[in-house]
């Protein structure tokens, strides 16, 4: 859809350029069929309909300037009923990914900020209950309800010791708030689990694990013991490496992080924080 738009913005771009060839011309002609199979596969049959009312029905057999004049006010009016639809799309039309993307990772980013808190049940109900609901409402955002994880969810839902909050004398929660978050943020790792593929490596006490899901590459460095402290390192799309603010700073556990780039013919370059150098053959 988004490709759709863009070339019907491009379309509505070279209206300025139409007034400038012949009227109702080869050049016109191509882009008036072209626009209309685009407006009707964005806005359906009402949109196209709405668009095609703006042709010119009027003409004159000897005022020229006047046919002039016509052609122009068509192409206006045109113009105005493109970009009218336009408006009206993103008025309307669910959130895109991007923002769906931002939400997940607000969420996901205060809760593993508040986990520890969560667990220990300092945080007043209000607030602990207010994380919750955010979580919930990614979740439903996120899966398809027929699916197995929305299944999951639906049930969750519905039972009462996820529903209620009790509160102390001093607004806190009389019950562990974690244990009302934990079951949810295990349905969307389950989801997610689906779509990343992982490989795992241990070696001198430590756990090393590579993630590939989407566009993105996790590596978590961790002790094999079991302590819930780790390195989390993403390399993104863009290119750049971040490390989680909820995870270790990975020099803590690893003296050091080095990056192997192959090239397309076979000459390996490996860069590090404080190098980068050709590896001899």
């Amino acid at each position: 859809m988004d490709e759709k738009l863009s070339k019907l913005k491009k379309q509505i771009s070279e209206i300025e350029n139409l007034k400038n060839v012949t009227k109702w011309g080869p050049e016109y002609q191509l882009w008036i069929n072209k626009t209309k199979k685009l407006v009707k596969e964005v806005f359906g049959e009402d949109g196209l309909k709405l668009f095609e009312q703006q042709r010119t029905t009027t003409t004159s057999y000897i005022d020229e300037s006047f046919n002039v004049r016509q052609y122009i006010k068509e192409l206006g009016n045109r113009k105005k009923v493109l970009e009218g639809l336009l408006v009206e799309m993103e008025e309307y039309q669910p959130q895109s990914d991007t923002n769906n993307t931002s939400q997940q990772t607000n969420t996901l980013k205060e809760l593993w900020r508040q986990e520890q808190a969560l667990k220990e049940n300092v945080f007043p109900t209000q607030k602990a209950q207010a994380l919750q609901k955010s979580l919930l409402i990614y979740l439903e955002k996120l899966l398809p309800r027929d699916s197995i994880h929305g299944l999951r969810l639906k049930k969750l839902r519905v039972e009462k010791r996820f529903q209620t909050w009790w509160s102390n004398s001093n607004g806190y929660p009389t019950e562990n708030p974690w244990g009302k978050i934990e079951p949810f943020l295990e349905i969307l790792q389950q989801y997610e689990a689906e779509k990343t593929i992982k490989h795992r490596l241990e070696t001198e006490g430590l756990f090393v694990e590579s993630r590939s899901q989407g566009e993105n590459q996790h590596l978590l460095v961790g002790l094999k013991d079991g302590s819930a402290d780790k390195a989390h390192i993403v390399f993104g799309k863009t290119g750049e490496i971040r490390v989680e603010d909820n995870q270790q700073e990975p020099t803590q556990l690893l003296p050091r992080i080095e990056a192997i780039l192959t090239l397309p013919s076979g000459k390996k370059i490996k860069t590090t924080r404080e190098a980068i150098e050709e590896i001899p053959d």
